[in-house]
């Protein structure tokens, strides 16, 4: 099971597209982005895998479990209940807002936003609401099919004879101005799947090891970099800036010179329909388990059929979309976006902290058994 969060980093890395993460970064191109993508780069390699490593000292135990064991009562609900409505589940509602809109623009303009919304919550509500050890064997099977694609896709782009690399060395040697809070903010989200285990360390085994955990923050830096520097080599330093869909133009740049279909762009969307619904059902079946654990301390990760319970949550998360939607609109979702980015980077530094002082918690409860009425040994 510890294989599973390497394709949560891989597919949360990939989809840093639909959060806006490279057009919050080409904004300040030349004011302190890139100086920003080399601190986050430090600071997401650290939290990961220093969350990582704490992880591998409470195997099954999720996070909730871990905040009503060592934090008090009060605290530990007021956590579980914060992170569910305002990390986890608004992340679902931005991504599925940004693709549907992103969809409907290049393939139906004249379609009615919210049926395109409709077909995405639907299949949404529907997957989250399965069971932990379900959702997990659907995040295995997704990543293997279209991570393939993903990757030949932005090998395409960076070795594309049209790309300018010294639209993006000119770029790069901006790399002295000062780093700017909100591209480090906006950078280390590539490195935010670890932040699965949250709930999915409960599918760990007892003495389970991360194995080649340094391959984790690599993957993340590597789309890091890609996302940010292909728009700049495509576009140019200057016209990068007028694009609303970054990525989608830039994938519409490209052509394939094999195979029946000749702009990459379909492909691209194709492939990013799956790893958007990937991502939904992810952060809203995180919602519905913490949402869970806070109402009767469920920690299942086998349940067939679901309960109701599930669906219900999740149906309520589906509705919520359609009211983002209605309140939403380009200009909102980029600050509303960029809000969230800041309210997560403060929430990762602050679960690394409580991770280590469970980890010491654990140590000093191991060195101290009398203290927990165990009679130390002789």
């Amino acid at each position: 099971m510890p294989r599973y969060i390497y394709y949560h980093v891989l597919y949360v890395a990939m989809i840093n597209i639909m959060m806006f993460i490279p057009t919050i970064l080409i904004r300040d191109r030349f004011d302190g982005a890139v100086s920003g993508m080399l601190v986050a780069i430090v600071i997401g390699t650290i939290v990961m895998l220093g969350v990582m490593a704490c992880f591998e000292k409470f195997p099954g135990l999720g996070f909730p479990e871990l905040c009503d064991q060592y934090l008090p009562g009060w605290l530990a609900q007021g956590i579980n209940a914060f992170i569910a409505f305002f990390l986890w589940m608004p992340a679902g509602l931005i991504v599925i807002y940004s693709y549907a809109e992103t969809v409907r623009m290049f393939f139906y303009p004249d379609m009615n936003r919210y049926l395109n919304l409709l077909l995405m919550a639907t299949a949404a509500v529907w997957a989250s609401s399965r069971s932990t050890r379900s959702v997990q064997f659907i995040h295995e099977i997704m990543v293997l099919l279209s991570s393939p694609f993903i990757i030949w896709f932005l090998l395409k782009a960076i070795f594309n004879e049209n790309i300018s690399w010294d639209a993006v060395r000119y770029v790069l040697g901006y790399v002295d101005h000062p780093p700017k809070f909100m591209a480090i903010a906006a950078s280390t989200f590539v490195f935010s799947g670890y932040l699965s285990l949250t709930i999915f360390n409960r599918l760990n085994p007892e003495n389970f090891k991360f194995r080649l955990r340094f391959v984790a923050p690599l993957f993340a830096m590597s789309f890091l970099i890609i996302t940010f520097i292909v728009p700049i080599g495509m576009h140019g330093t200057v016209a990068v800036e007028h694009y609303v869909y970054l990525w989608s133009m830039t994938a519409d740049s490209i052509i394939s010179e094999y195979g029946f279909i000749n702009r990459i762009l379909f492909i691209f969307l194709l492939l990013f329909t799956a790893l958007s619904l990937l991502f939904v059902m992810n952060t809203w079946h995180t919602t519905i388990m913490l949402i869970r654990y806070a109402i009767n301390k469920c920690v299942a990760v086998e349940e067939d059929p679901p309960p109701a319970i599930n669906l219900w949550l999740a149906g309520g998360i589906g509705l919520a979309s359609f009211a983002f939607m209605f309140y939403v609109n380009q200009e909102k979702i980029q600050w509303i976006t960029e809000l969230w980015l800041v309210l997560r980077f403060i929430m990762e530094i602050t679960a690394f902290g409580l991770m280590f002082y469970f980890t010491w918690k654990r140590k000093k409860e191991s060195a101290c058994p009398s203290e927990l009425g165990v009679p130390r040994s002789s």
